[in-house]
């Protein structure tokens, strides 16, 4: 007996060894290369947080010149809006704290928000399963490579995503306990998500409808003033959020626009593109098995919940089909769903391995460090890859010799985002041709004659640093060619649109 019990205590106590590896893999991995630029996971967004977060740091920072802490407030005010901006918030009360603008701090947020949700996913998967499933489900959750990547951005897609992992987890504890705190509880934290990002409805949604509806049935539901809680909170934070937004501050009316394309549900390369997004976060093998591991769980009212959240992400890319085919990052709160599924299919694989037990647990914790080990490599290779770092001086050299009162036309990255950050210069954005054509406007010859003719009136510079986009928009090129070039750096060329040539 006490051989027994040994042998479960060393068991138990490598297993949760086990836990404790897959947290310092994730964070160590995601600590590294900390301080690099935010330009290695989607920049235009990213940049878009950054400038509104440097925005409310400077409209109190005395220290700052005039002319610069009235540019960062003006270019923050022109950033849409469409979440609340927590992370930004966040973000510029830790600048004042460091005294500084340190772009790693927001970084180190979005790493904090990741992990937790790792928590959560842990106590919710020991909770309805095994510890070996949670353990896969961790190990997959934190060293994913595009998990990893993505969990380090600046963007409120992170905090969204754990948000809602600790809500399944609240709603799941509510199932087993109906009682008023845990009412309270999953109220709003699913509340919470739904403002963090109101995609997360899509998921929230569902699994709380599931859960309630099994747990008491429609008729106890309909008559529980806990349940009316719970969803009461969960709706009412976005629901003022989005009536302010809409009707009296109205940051929110253009906002909504180009986000809802039902014809894109009867082309099959919508099907497509949206695969190949999930191909690039998950990867379409980890993406099945994890449809079929939530089917696995021993409890029908977990797979039951599961499958909810599948329904809730098919629905999500019917809604916002243009976003779930063209933006991966759209895809993140899959990498929670998978880890829930893969978790319910582990203990059936373990119990169905026709071999002693000795070489089960052999085969078993090799293939976890050897994951953990090679997921966890791969993605620390790919913050490696580049360096951001230099980009900041080229984009001040560009600022500098541009000026902050010149009148400028850009063709160049992200809208302008690394021009208006690092350079402090404001521009007027030249459009690529694949927005164009997205926005269904003219793209032909005479078109953009036109349009140049339009923006480039009364300008003094029109600075080109995408020369390969250049390359597809021949007329302007054309055009350009006749003004005369005065600045030329690495891809970077100003055209002085005051000085044509004779």
């Amino acid at each position: 007996m006490e051989t027994k019990s040994a042998s479960f205590t060393i068991r138990q106590a490598a297993l949760w060894a086990a836990v404790l590896l897959c947290f310092a893999a994730g964070l160590a991995v995601r600590l590294y290369d900390l301080t690099d630029l935010p330009l290695d996971f989607h920049p235009t967004r990213q940049l878009h947080s950054a400038l509104m977060a440097r925005g409310m740091y400077y409209q109190d920072l005395e220290s700052a010149p005039q002319w610069q802490r009235e540019m960062a407030v003006r270019q923050w005010k022109m950033e849409g809006v469409i979440e609340p901006p927590f992370m930004e918030w966040l973000a510029a009360r830790a600048y004042q704290m460091a005294g500084e603008e340190l772009l790693w701090l927001p970084r180190l947020f979005s790493i904090f928000f990741w992990m937790a949700g790792g928590v959560g996913l842990l106590l919710w998967t020991r909770k309805v399963g095994s510890l070996e499933g949670a353990i896969a489900a961790l190990a997959f959750y934190l060293v994913l490579p595009y998990g990893v990547i993505a969990s380090r951005a600046f963007q409120p897609d992170p905090l969204m995503t754990a948000l809602v992992v600790w809500s399944l987890w609240a709603v799941s504890r509510w199932s087993a306990h109906p009682s008023w705190g845990n009412s309270l509880l999953a109220g709003v934290l699913g509340g919470t998500a739904i403002l963090s990002k109101s995609v997360a409805v899509f998921f929230i949604a569902p699994a709380f409808t599931v859960v309630v509806l099994s747990t008491l049935g429609l008729k106890n539901a309909l008559r529980s003033g806990r349940v009316w809680v719970m969803a009461f909170l969960a709706l009412l934070p976005y629901a003022l959020y989005h009536f302010y937004g809409i009707y009296v501050a109205g940051f929110l009316q253009s906002q909504f626009s180009q986000r809802f394309f039902p014809a894109m549900w009867f082309d099959p390369a919508f099907y497509l593109q949206w695969s190949r997004k999930i191909n690039q976060v998950t990867g379409v093998h980890w993406f099945l098995l994890g449809i079929l591991g939530s089917f696995l769980y021993r409890e029908r009212r977990v797979s039951t919940m599961l499958f909810s959240l599948w329904v809730g992400y098919f629905l999500y890319g019917i809604a916002l089909p243009h976003h779930i085919s063209t933006h991966d990052y759209y895809h993140l709160p899959l990498i929670p769903l998978v880890a829930l599924g893969l978790a319910g299919g582990v203990p059936l694989v373990r119990d169905h391995l026709q071999v002693s037990t000795w070489r089960r647990n052999a085969l078993l914790w090799s293939l976890f460090i050897f994951g953990v080990g090679y997921y966890a490599w791969d993605a620390r290779t790919i913050l490696k890859r580049v360096d951001y770092r230099p980009e900041a001086q080229y984009w001040q050299e560009i600022g500098a010799f541009l000026g902050r009162d010149s009148n400028v036309v850009a063709l160049t990255q992200d809208y302008g985002a690394r021009l208006a950050y690092w350079g402090w210069a404001m521009a007027i954005n030249w459009p690529w041709l694949g927005d164009l054509s997205f926005q269904g406007q003219p793209t032909m010859a005479d078109d953009l004659i036109a349009r140049f003719e339009q923006e480039a009136a009364g300008r003094d510079y029109f600075l080109v640093t995408v020369p390969e986009e250049l390359e597809r928009q021949p007329a302007l090129k054309d055009l350009l060619a006749s003004y005369t070039i005065v600045f030329r750096e690495g891809d970077a060329v100003i055209y002085d649109l005051r000085l044509p040539i004779q």
